[in-house]
């Protein structure tokens, strides 16, 4: 007998077609779904299937009405905050070392939600006229110590959506007044890149022909986690993603072995075996390329009935703004070839950690060889770049898909060079509508190869 649906104690609805037989569950192909309240703002549902599917033994799942953050949105609000309470009189730090092991940390904050996550009785601001999606947004988050969290869903005459929102932003330019001073809440140094998916803030402590020591102090992106898994699977890491960079230096190294990570009272310890500086070309070696006009950004006759080109110094600019204009991705050749800039200036926009997230990137153009699989050749995207001392933004708006921007470079051949420039940088939609291209061609070509094309 198939159940239609069972109401428990006027709370909870069970249906789906389970029996409830030892039999049942490990042999047949059925179903329960139990949606339920348990206490009075949490509504959850549970779906379980029974038996074998295609292989797969029986599973619930747990699917919830709360349009939660995903872990990149709580990352980024926690970085904006500097990891401190933004409640107004607090700015407790919420992030630490735990005693329990060398990988553990010890997190007292919280992301917080403005409007609230779900509606019902206990729900503390919510707006109904938000999608799922803005519910969800880093817009509508706040980054509070877990008294403070609590405090704000208690009241939301006095923690209205007004006063919250101002709390955070008078927070978050407190934050991005003292990054650009130097006075930050003590966040050391600058920025750290371990591979591509951990970012933290730290020093370096020490400096050998074969290693570098970094302290680590808080993680901008990613987790002390997933540092671990980089290490653990670092034999089977790509080419391109074994790097180190550093803010502070405007330069970085390929690592030669797993780092050795070690817990200490202010952060954790990272030492890291790396190969020596790759070698860079002079400017004056840069090569050659037609030239682009300064005004269309085509290319222009150069009066004697050819296309005009450049090299050497005068191509510098032309092959900085090239570079920095190609996303990571926009490739279907050399997927890892290209720089970050519109994944990072989606999460952190309108953050003072987002000029220092570029200038990281630009690092690894400068610092980092990168396989070309098609020449069989390894080489610095930005060639003739020896340290990056900064990249900034002189609008935080990109017009008509262009962002300007003011780099300061080391450059070898010639010294110190500073330049304006306007990168291309893509929309959401653009941006989407590329990897829509790239998929279809993914699945273009593996069929061709299916067919022995």
């Amino acid at each position: 007998m198939h159940d239609k649906y069972v109401i428990i104690d006027g709370a909870t609805i069970e249906t789906g077609s389970f029996n409830y037989t030892a039999s049942a569950e490990k042999h047949n192909a059925d179903n329960v779904l139990v949606i339920g309240v348990w206490g009075e703002t949490e509504h959850k549902i549970y779906y379980f299937r029974s038996g074998c599917q295609n292989g797969n033994p029986g599973r619930k799942q747990h699917m919830s009405n709360r349009d939660e953050f995903p872990k990149k949105t709580r990352n980024a609000v926690a970085a904006r905050a500097s990891w401190h309470c933004s409640f107004t009189g607090c700015a407790k730090p919420t992030v630490g070392p735990s005693e329990e092991s060398s990988e553990a940390v010890t997190l007292i904050g919280k992301a917080a939600h403005i409007c609230g996550a779900a509606p019902g009785p206990g729900s503390r601001r919510y707006d109904a006229s938000m999608t799922p999606e803005e519910r969800a947004a880093i817009d509508n988050a706040i980054w509070l110590c877990a008294d403070h969290a609590d405090l704000i869903d208690r009241d939301e005459v006095t923690y209205s959506v007004e006063t919250l929102r101002a709390m955070k932003r008078e927070h978050e330019a407190s934050c991005a007044k003292g990054v650009r001073l130097g006075k930050s809440h003590d966040l050391g140094a600058g920025l750290l890149a371990i591979g591509p998916d951990i970012i933290c803030t730290g020093d370096i402590q020490n400096i050998s022909a074969a290693s570098w020591t970094l302290r680590l102090k808080h993680f901008v992106v990613g987790d002390v986690h997933e540092l671990v898994s980089f290490i653990d699977g670092f034999a089977k890491a790509g080419p391109d993603d074994r790097y180190l960079l550093s803010n502070e230096l405007g330069d970085g190294r390929v690592l030669l072995q797993a780092p050795d990570l070690t817990k200490q009272d202010d952060g954790y310890s990272l030492l890291c075996p790396v190969a020596p500086s790759f070698p860079r070309v002079d400017v004056q070696d840069l090569g050659s390329d037609f030239a682009l006009h300064a005004e269309t950004g085509d290319w222009y006759n150069d009066g004697k009935g050819n296309l005009a080109r450049v090299s050497g110094l005068e191509y510098l600019p032309q092959k900085v703004q090239s570079l920095l204009s190609v996303q990571r991705g926009e490739s279907a050749f050399n997927p890892t070839f290209g720089i970050r800039f519109f994944e990072y200036f989606e999460s952190f926009k309108g953050s003072p950690w987002l000029a220092l997230l570029l200038t990281l990137d630009v690092v690894r153009q400068a610092a980092i060889p990168y396989t070309d699989s098609l020449l069989n050749k390894q080489y610095t995207p930005l060639r003739c770049v020896t340290r990056v001392h900064s990249l900034e933004l002189l609008s935080e708006t990109p017009k008509d898909n262009t962002l300007p921007v003011r780099v300061d470079f080391e450059v070898q051949g010639l010294g110190r060079w500073q330049r304006d420039l306007s990168v291309y940088m893509p929309t959401r939609e653009q941006m989407d509508k590329r990897a829509q291209q790239l998929a279809g061609f993914g699945e273009q070509r593996n069929r061709k190869l299916r067919q022995g094309f």
